[in-house]
């Protein structure tokens, strides 16, 4: 197919040409595990709808669709700037034949698709779908290396970006040319992998970009390269992997590891940044669901996390990430590393082909993927000294915003009491004032525009707070330290 793109503010005006027949356009985009409904954007088409996301066209039709969404994933165009993830303005047919798209503009145009004539193309849907597109006249591809760049309209020291690089191509040892897309916004909306770019959104207060650089840049061999059998896209229907905690949490733990090693973390900030993922499981999700189920559920627990997930679910980074530290651990007992399992799968891998790779490394506890997560914490404290700095101390078990509930652990003092989240603390024993954690308080709060009393008694706290000491060889082989120290505290009151 051809599409030939007119850039308007707010709307892209398209010339579409292919096969008289039905058009499918995507529902969600690889990567990000969320059925976003992406032809809701649609706002007028030459053609007969057949389904939400469906329209029988003739040979030859023109649609416009709406374009005002800073997040990456998805696609933007102002009076001077253009930013296109294919798979939300783009539908397709046949996904093995070729799709090439032409943008009408003078700016500067930066892609990873292959140029010819006018016109950015790739072999099939999936390289077409995977290979943003940037323009804007004030737009500049800065270079890292030979193989690297960034293509960005903000300003960014590219000096930690090629430490990164550096030290993650000693395990990628890449081939191809790869384009960072880096753009500031007014929030955090993170990355989004492809396999040779990637496509990263952070707010100007965000200064750390190491770990978000490292972490998708990794995807370059882990999803990208070395991919799950079942994670086979169809862009319309969820699609079920059980090995979510091994594609993104041990690209997590990864791109600590990199960052680490390329000095641009301590040994301290990168042992935080391992509690702050075991932080996770210390609360009752992590007695309940497993990893691979994590993985399964992504769909409609991660990427729709609502107040009471962490009572019944798990992240799969944060659980994916600590296994992956549990598995370095031993492994550096038995004298390897973490690294040498990205060298030993193969290109298309199951739980096996990883449980077969562990096996030979000397890792026999595989098992603890189809375990509810806390276990991951549990073998890690037989392992390293890891205390819970809050452990029985008084709590009443809520995290507050400003007053607001946020959250209401299971069983806690303040589930028993009956608080809710939402709830408004607007009085603590009838005076309006921050809440402290006491043997007894009479609570006044605001629920649906109704003043309720709640009487609340504090109970003994079943353990957040993190310390961590490791020493000796896990500390000298995995941190480069002898000795390394950190904690992780805790937001539940």
């Amino acid at each position: 197919m051809l599409f030939n793109v007119i850039p308007r503010s707010r709307y892209l005006d398209i010339l579409a040409e292919g096969q008289e027949g039905i058009v499918t356009f995507p529902t969600y985009i690889p990567g990000s595990y969320v059925i976003r409904e992406l032809e809701r954007n649609i706002i007028e088409i030459e053609g007969v709808r057949m389904s939400k996301n469906k329209f029988y066209v003739k040979s030859k039709f023109k649609y416009r669709i709406y374009t005002l969404s800073k997040d990456q994933r998805e696609a933007i165009s102002t009076r001077d700037y253009l930013f296109i993830n294919p798979a939300s303005v783009f539908p397709f047919q046949d996904i093995n034949e070729k799709y090439c798209v032409q943008i009408e503009t003078s700016w500067n145009i930066i892609t990873p698709l292959k140029k010819e004539g006018n016109f950015y193309c790739g072999e099939n849907y999936h390289e077409f779908a995977d290979s943003p597109i940037e323009a804007s006249p004030f737009l500049k591809e800065i270079k890292i290396d030979d193989l690297h760049s960034i293509s960005t309209i903000d300003e960014i020291d590219i000096s930690a970006i090629r430490k990164i690089v550096e030290e993650a191509d000693k395990i990628i040892k890449p081939k191809e040319k790869y384009i960072f897309f880096f753009r500031r916004s007014d929030k955090n909306y993170g990355g989004i992998e492809h396999k040779n770019s990637s496509a990263i959104v952070v707010s100007w207060e965000r200064k750390d970009l190491s770990e978000l650089f490292a972490h998708e840049y990794f995807h370059r061999l882990n999803v990208k390269t070395l991919i799950p059998k079942d994670l086979v896209h169809n862009y319309e229907r969820e699609i079920y992997t059980d090995l979510l905690w091994f594609a993104e949490g041990f690209t997590d733990y990864m791109a600590l590891l990199i960052s680490l090693r390329a000095g641009l973390d301590t040994p301290e900030e990168a042992l935080r940044g391992i509690l702050s993922s075991l932080y996770k499981l210390t609360f009752p999700g992590a007695k309940i669901m497993s990893l691979a189920e994590s993985s399964y559920t992504t769909w409609i627990k991660y990427y729709r996390q609502d107040e009471n997930f962490l009572n019944s679910s798990i992240s799969y980074y944060n659980g994916g990430l600590s296994l992956a530290f549990y598995v370095d651990i031993k492994l550096t007992k038995n004298g390897k590393r973490i690294d040498e399992i990205f060298k030993r799968l193969p290109n298309r891998y199951s739980f096996s082909d990883i449980q077969g790779v562990l096996d030979k490394l000397g890792f026999y506890e595989s098992d603890l993927v189809y375990s509810p997560a806390r276990k991951i914490l549990d073998s890690i404290k037989e392992e390293i000294s890891l205390e819970f700095m809050d452990k029985d101390k008084p709590y009443y078990g809520i995290m507050l915003d400003n007053n607001k509930i946020r959250f209401v652990e299971d069983n806690s003092p303040a589930d028993n009491a009956g608080l809710l989240p939402d709830d408004q603390i607007v009085a603590v024993n009838g005076i309006n004032k921050p809440l402290e954690v006491k043997d007894e308080v009479n609570l006044t709060v605001l629920r649906e525009g109704r003043l309720k009393d709640v009487k609340i008694s504090s109970g003994r706290n079943p353990g957040h707070a993190l310390r961590a000491k490791i020493d000796g060889k896990i500390a000298e082989t995995i941190f480069g330290k002898n000795e390394v120290k950190a904690e992780y505290t805790s937001s539940i009151l």
